[in-house]
């Protein structure tokens, strides 16, 4: 069996359907039919490390973690918003490994407009690069603390930040709750809008 690798136009009409009832085209992305609380279930229910953790660790909470290091290192509250929205596009086309990511280019294409719909959905530029090397400080400081602690089979480079979170207690908490109430906070506090 032969996989394509372009779109043909059916491909481009299939669209995903959410838990909210709407629906979402990956290669042809309506931000109105972004819903935060499809992105919080979404996330909630994609696990990090193409489930190969030894125990069930959301996007979801990473992102909230993300977030939360933000917040920490004193980032404004439109790059926490960006931090706990940075995987978001996960919601809709799930999160694929790195290695295999970047040879799957129509993947990435996806992944890049359903992104660019969120942002649009609440009504914010994309970030900038400053806030976006933030985002992605904070994001791999998290996963030299979460990947020690997820896959201990591995030997992994770097030293662990002391972060202090409970990845598997926070786990058995209401993410999909947390992160609709922190993307509350952060949209209030930014004068975004909530989709």
């Amino acid at each position: 069996m032969k996989l394509a690798t372009d779109p043909t136009p059916n491909e481009r009409d299939a669209a995903i359907s959410t838990q909210s009832g709407r629906t979402l085209r990956p290669f042809d992305p309506d931000p109105d039919a972004v819903d935060l609380a499809d992105l919080a279930h979404g996330t909630a229910n994609v696990c990090r490390a193409a489930g190969q953790s030894r125990f069930f660790y959301s996007v979801a909470l990473h992102s909230l973690y993300v977030s939360r290091e933000l917040e920490r290192a004193g980032a404004d509250e439109r790059t926490q918003l960006y931090g706990l929205l940075h995987d978001a596009s996960e919601a809709y086309v799930a999160d694929v490994p790195g290695p295999l990511k970047k040879h799957l280019p129509n993947y990435r294409r996806a992944e890049e407009r359903v992104q660019d719909a969120i942002w649009q959905a609440f009504e914010v530029d994309p970030p900038t690069d400053e806030a976006w090397a933030a985002v992605k400080r904070a994001d791999g400081r998290l996963q030299r603390y979460e990947l020690p602690v997820l896959i201990p089979s591995q030997e992994w480079e770097g030293d662990r930040p002391a972060l202090g979170y409970d990845l598997r207690l926070d786990a058995t908490d209401d993410v999909p709750a947390l992160f609709e109430s922190r993307a509350t906070t952060l949209v209030e506090a930014t004068h975004a809008v909530r989709p």
